[in-house]
């Protein structure tokens, strides 16, 4: 990413998803592993980090749900009590 710190990024895309679906780190970690969102991550950045992390978060949720159309934990109205 030009000027961008990639590793910067992913954990700001992490702790941002983590909030919005009030999952742990550990979870998010898992989940984005699992569906290969980090590989997503590195490849997109740079178009990604245009956008605001809702927008992200939403392009997120769609490519897990391609990789994973059967895993309802990213949804947006998923979050733990």
């Amino acid at each position: 990413m030009n000027g961008y710190n990639k590793i910067d990024y992913a954990v700001n895309i992490v702790e941002a998803y983590r909030h919005a679906k009030g999952l742990s780190g550990e979870e998010v970690a898992k989940l984005f592993g699992d569906a290969g969102v980090f590989k997503f991550l590195e490849d997109f950045g740079d178009t990604l980090h245009c956008q605001s992390d809702e927008t992200t978060i939403a392009e997120i949720d769609d490519f897990i749900k391609a990789q994973t159309p059967r895993h309802d934990t990213f949804r947006t109205d998923a979050r733990r009590t």
